[in-house]
């Protein structure tokens, strides 16, 4: 008898835990990226005077492999910024996602980055800004709420040195899309109220936090995921160059 129950006990753990992981599937498939990829963009233009600096036809629009979808990518400039960059990774259902990253131009503003990626049974989202301390200090620290909802912590280890210690970092459930973006979209519009009102400069003082903030990504950005994995090393070189050099 006691052996029957804990056999039914242990079907019963089971079929929860099928069930679960049955409602994180189907939250993960209702996550409309191609939508906030447009909120993104939009959020862009509505801020920043965009023009658009032309790239190469497969870094713009670099279809997968076996019918997976594309990766598409675009890059401008502003007044206030030397390179703007917001990228969709569409290789469902392997990965999907998004990627923006605002590279300052002759201004005392760091460097912001964040993506939101959509895995089979979690999200992973972050935002933060980078470079020198006195850049990034009391940037993102407003949002700091809103980020611990989501149980945001200090984020990679290998980009420690140059994150502003206050950023978005959070995997939450993939039930929490809505927070997730509105997370990150307050942070992109934080940046930007920064951005516009930071001091300009006769000569490029961000040259310093851009090396490093280069070489930190570079490293250990796409060339070492999936996306070098299925596009090759040559392509994923010219991809993580133009997001973060």
């Amino acid at each position: 008898m006691r052996y029957g129950l804990v056999l039914e006990g242990a079907r019963d753990s089971l079929v929860r835990q099928l069930r679960v992981l049955e409602e994180l599937v189907k939250a993960r498939l209702e996550v409309d990226v191609p939508g906030m990829v447009a909120g993104v963009k939009a959020r862009l233009e509505s801020r920043l005077h965009l023009t658009a600096i032309p790239i190469d036809a497969d870094l713009s629009n670099k279809p997968g492999p076996f019918g997976l979808g594309a990766v598409r990518t675009w890059a401008w400039q502003s007044p206030e910024a030397r390179k703007i960059v917001l990228s969709h990774i569409g290789l469902r259902p392997v990965i999907e996602g998004f990627a923006l990253v605002i590279h300052p131009g002759k201004r005392a503003a760091p460097i912001f980055g964040a993506d939101l990626m959509a895995l089979p049974t979690r999200l992973s989202v972050n935002a933060d800004v980078y470079g020198a301390r006195p850049l990034t200090t009391g940037v993102l620290e407003p949002l700091g709420e809103n980020f611990g909802r989501l149980r945001s912590h200090d984020g990679p280890a290998w980009a420690r040195e140059i994150a502003s210690g206050a950023g978005l970092h959070a995997r939450p459930s993939p039930r929490l899309v809505d927070d997730a973006f509105a997370a990150l979209t307050g942070a992109v519009g934080r940046y930007m109220d920064v951005l516009t009102s930071a001091e300009e400069g006769s000569t490029d003082g961000n040259v310093p936090s851009q090396r490093d903030f280069f070489t930190a990504f570079h490293e250990h950005g796409p060339r070492r995921g999936p996306l070098g994995h299925l596009f090759g090393a040559a392509w994923a070189e010219r991809y993580s160059r133009l997001i973060f050099e």
